[in-house]
């Protein structure tokens, strides 16, 4: 079982800067859900260390065709909708070890075996991180809050039924590097 007390502190340490301004209430908040979202199957977290402490983690849920965000501001586009997605809950690198390609290898070990043909994640459009899954090949599908964050979603490994080619939100593969 994932130590949340520890997710928890990095948790805050990532999400009290700008753009978030998270406190003590919201990374109480995340250790319930997150040990909420431990017992859901499908339920997947990868870490990383540095010199014997918690550098980084990302973690996600398998969700089944038909599920969407509860706050999304619009209706799942189609390919989405009828597919069963892997949800991004969490990417988090402490400040200090960023830029070094730890998110990028979270996330890639995340998804690596995932039998989804989509993920999905949010982000808020005011954060660094926004770009980052941009130039990582995530494409918008729908927001939370428009013009402050964003549903992004990538094709995973294998080809979705009802995809089209001519969608870059859907058609695409995704490929590491």
């Amino acid at each position: 079982m994932p130590d949340w007390a520890e997710l928890g502190d990095l948790y805050l340490d990532v999400y009290r800067e700008p753009p978030y301004g998270k406190g003590e209430p919201e990374a109480a908040r995340f250790r319930e859900t997150g040990s909420r979202h431990a017992l859901l199957p499908g339920f997947a977290l990868t870490t990383v260390h540095k010199g014997g402490r918690l550098a980084g983690f990302a973690y996600g849920v398998g969700r089944e065709a038909g599920w969407w965000h509860p706050r999304a501001t619009t209706a799942a586009p189609p390919s989405l909708a009828r597919n069963p997605v892997f949800y991004v809950y969490e990417l988090a690198v402490r400040p200090e070890l960023r830029g070094r390609g730890h998110g990028r290898d979270l996330l890639d070990r995340l998804l690596a075996a995932r039998s989804e043909p989509f993920a999905v994640l949010a982000a808020s459009t005011a954060a660094p991180a926004h770009a980052m899954y941009r130039r990582w090949g995530w494409q918008p599908v729908g927001s939370l809050t428009p013009g402050r964050s964003e549903l992004l979603a990538l094709p995973l490994g294998r080809r979705a039924p009802g995809s089209q080619d001519g969608d870059p939100a859907i058609g695409g593969r995704h490929r590491s590097g």
